[in-house]
């Protein structure tokens, strides 16, 4: 229980500096990376990487609409058919569910194939 708790603090605090200072896609990274690192089970991995990837897109998205002085999330909500800044910030957290899942459970994975396949030495 302790050790998740590490993990859940870590991958939110790296996860949330990331998306800050970095692409669309460093929290995802960072995760991956930390997964194979702390060499979690596949579903510990998973399961964390979903939530936090989901929490730190949700926290993301409604900083951003706070933020959002000129209107561009309407505007863009209005450019996809009408959606309503509550629905956008809905399909952002979704996304950031499915790719903090596949970016944790990749980590893991990555991490039991190398730990496999160890390299031949002369």
């Amino acid at each position: 229980m302790k050790k998740m708790i590490t993990v859940y603090l870590v991958f939110i605090v790296g996860a949330w500096l990331a998306g800050i200072y970095g692409p669309w896609w460093a929290p995802a990274a960072f995760i991956l990376l930390t997964s194979a690192l702390m060499e979690l089970s596949v579903r510990k991995a998973l399961l964390s990487g979903a939530v936090v990837l989901g929490i730190v897109y949700l926290g993301m998205a409604l900083y951003m609409l706070t933020k959002d002085a000129s209107g561009i999330i309407e505007k863009t909500g209005a450019l996809m058919g009408g959606l309503s800044p509550a629905l956008l910030i809905t399909v952002t957290t979704v996304i950031g569910v499915i790719t903090g899942a596949l970016s944790g459970w990749s980590g893991s994975t990555l991490r039991l194939m190398l730990k496999k396949h160890p390299t031949t030495e002369n």
